[in-house]
């Protein structure tokens, strides 16, 4: 079985939290700062009592996190993360801009084929994030019905 992680994300703007009016004019913050955690599932307690004691823990932290980002003006232990290169983002984004184009070229100008196959996939895809269905069962399953046909 297959857990997937929860992220904990705590927002801080710098001079003031941006209102409802503001986004709708495009304003921007002057400054956001965002701090993110990963959580792993097996972390989070599964009885009622020790989830409502867990998420209260959690908020105290958050407190103390935005406090500390009041009284400082930055989260504690920003930037830890490191520099950005320059130059491998700008090869990342080259790279995706690529083989999008490439996807959108097949995909307008090929055959009708690479069309039904996209558009398969996606279907796929779309199931498998929507109820949560892994390729590893449907392989193994294959595997199991090709070997009693080669038994039989």
């Amino acid at each position: 079985m297959i857990f997937f992680p929860v992220y904990d994300v705590t927002i801080a703007y710098k001079n003031r939290c941006p209102t409802f009016l503001d986004n709708v004019f495009g304003i921007e913050p002057s400054e956001v700062h965002v701090h993110v955690r990963r959580i792993l599932l097996e972390d989070i307690p599964s009885s009622e009592l020790e989830c409502e004691e867990w998420l209260l823990t959690t908020f105290q932290f958050k407190d103390r996190l935005l406090s500390g980002f009041i009284a400082n003006g930055h989260f504690e232990n920003e930037g830890t993360e490191g520099e950005l290169s320059t130059i491998k983002c700008s090869l990342n984004c080259t790279l995706v801009l690529a083989i999008t184009c490439l996807l959108t070229y097949l995909n307008l100008f090929s055959s009708i084929w690479f069309n039904i196959y996209v558009g398969l996939a996606s279907v796929y895809l779309a199931l498998a994030t929507t109820f949560n269905f892994h390729p590893l069962p449907v392989l193994e399953y294959v595997k199991m019905l090709s070997a009693q046909k080669k038994s039989s």
